[in-house]
């Protein structure tokens, strides 16, 4: 055997060699357990659920909260993907910088709101109930990105439990705090959802911190120039992009009265389940592990890596595109009680957001990549957005008017796909520039590589035609709207319902482990330690 084709036994290929492994492990390691806990924060989230009046959800999930999401953009998102991108130590004194920045941030929205709630109009139509919950969500935001140093130091070590965990004590506590102040406040206060968001950032911050403060190291006045000059750069290259992700809450606070954003807002609560619990944990840290093998020029790996992640997203997205959707009536029943349950309007959506979760799995990961490895320019970023931004800008109102908030999502979807697409163009370029291969050669390559396997592609399909089938039984006899316990034709219809879906998921579980072994082994070698 020659000596090019022979195994590097050297002791820095052993210690890269171990360094991958235990960054596969830790990356892992780290989804797993904040699939845990974000399935628990879920369960205290969909608690207040039951106890919202749906102009009140509106309000708060899509006005308030797309304050709250604009501000920690602008003060913490180009930092997270600068300071990940480089861990040199000289570098760590950059994420200091954010506490200045959400300060201000913070300060010009609280400016803001308050002079469009406050001046914007005559005295005596002022509502002080949402001129109160807007401070408050300034403050939390203030709050929350002052906590982003001590983040930033557990993501650089690769220790996403941490912050996981703080998150889910946060929602804990938001969670509890939502019921107490509705409970007082009254079922339309969008006060209460500003106390609970204060109190969730105080306790995310204070966790983290008190975890950090021994290891956390102290800012001093040297801050490292290419790191600022990235994190900058980062955050306009992402301003399109957070406008793109944020659009349909924007579109909404447009086109939309307060009652159709908390439909689409619950619709949105439980669509988004699969996102924060599985496809959010997973992205993250593929972008980290991906992140830190392409640091050791580990090429190969990174490769196979980024594969797995993106058939592993595909798998779980397509059980929610194509099974989950039909029930989503049973869904909202069973967590949300009978007011949302019976509602025609939140159900679709819910549905809309379930075919939704295959597209956005897509496009999450396959962006993990280009964020955390490429160097792609502003220029190159910058065509993607503008495309899929004109693309909404001209369908989403209309969809909005016509089909209101499922053509917004359907809208949603085509969006993800365009820039699903063009992430895997640039991602096919990367690894054809490593390799001096064409770009077209190496993407198809990775389409083959990530795509699930056919048959289990049609066993996708005809799961939704059984699933499909049992449900219309059930709409036939109106039992869709409401749980009949104690009516024997409904237990016995929605029983071969969940049977049925039960069923199907078992069948494309077994044929993914059967026809995609070469899957299933990889994904073993990348969480299971390899031996020495």
């Amino acid at each position: 055997m020659s000596t090019s084709s022979a195994e590097d036994t050297t002791p820095e290929a052993t210690a890269t060699g171990k360094g991958n492994t235990q960054d596969s492990r830790a990356a892992f390691r780290g989804t797993f357990v904040t699939f845990g806990l974000r399935l628990i924060s879920f369960g205290c989230t969909q608690v207040t659920l039951r106890f919202l009046d749906p102009t009140a959800l509106g309000r708060a999930s899509i006005q308030l909260e797309l304050l709250l999401t604009t501000v920690l953009f602008f003060s913490r998102e180009g930092f997270r993907l600068a300071l990940t991108r480089n861990l040199a130590a000289e570098t760590w004194n950059v994420a200091w910088l954010t506490i200045p920045l959400v300060t201000l941030v913070a300060g010009l929205a609280l400016v803001w709101h308050l002079s469009r709630t406050l001046y914007s109009g005559p005295a005596d139509e002022v509502d002080y109930d949402y001129v109160m919950a807007g401070a408050l969500y300034c403050m939390a935001s203030w709050i929350e990105g002052c906590a982003e140093p001590a983040v930033l130091h557990f993501l650089r070590r690769m220790d996403t439990p941490k912050r996981s965990s703080a998150e889910a004590l946060g929602t804990m506590v938001k969670a509890v705090a939502t019921v107490v102040g509705l409970q007082y406040l009254g079922p339309t206060s969008v006060t209460a959802f500003g106390l609970s968001q204060l109190l969730y950032s105080l306790t995310y911050a204070v966790y983290l911190y008190w975890n950090a403060w021994n290891t956390l190291p102290m800012p001093n006045r040297s801050f490292d120039g290419p790191t600022c000059s990235r994190a900058f750069k980062f955050t306009l290259q992402g301003v399109f992009k957070h406008l793109l992700t944020e659009a349909d809450k924007i579109v909404l606070t447009t086109l939309s009265d307060s009652y159709n954003q908390g439909v689409y807002a619950m619709g949105s609560s439980y669509g988004g389940l699969a996102a924060r619990i599985l496809l959010q944990p997973l992205e993250e840290n593929a972008r980290l592990l991906l992140s830190r093998l392409a640091m050791r020029k580990a090429v190969a790996e990174m490769e196979q890596s980024f594969a797995i992640f993106v058939k592993l997203v595909l798998y779980i997205g397509l059980l929610f595109s194509f099974v989950a959707v039909n029930y989503t009536n049973l869904l909202l029943c069973l967590l949300a009680g009978r007011k949302w349950g019976s509602n025609e309007e939140a159900a679709n959506v819910l549905s809309a957001f379930c075919v939704y979760t295959a597209f956005l799995a897509a496009n999450g990961m396959t962006e993990a990549f280009v964020y955390g490895v490429t160097r792609a320019g502003m220029m190159e970023v910058g065509l993607s957005h503008t495309v899929t931004g004109i693309t909404l800008a001209v369908l989403a109102p209309w969809a909005t008017t016509k089909g209101a908030a499922v053509g917004l999502v359907a809208v949603n979807c085509l969006a993800m796909l365009i820039r699903s697409c063009f992430s895997l163009y640039l991602a096919s370029k990367y690894f054809g520039e490593k390799e001096s291969k064409p770009p077209g050669v190496v993407l198809r390559r990775l389409i083959r590589n990530m795509s699930p396997h056919p048959v289990v592609i049609s066993s996708y399909g005809l799961s939704w035609a059984i699933t499909r089938y049992t449900l219309g039984k059930i709409k036939e006899r109106g039992f869709h709207t409401a749980l009949q316990i104690r009516n024997r034709e409904w237990l016995l219809l929605t029983g071969q319902h969940l049977v049925a879906g039960v069923f199907c998921v078992v069948v494309i579980l077994g044929l993914a482990v059967t026809m995609d072994r070469q899957f299933i082994r990889s994904f073993r070698l990348m969480i299971r330690q390899k031996n020495d």
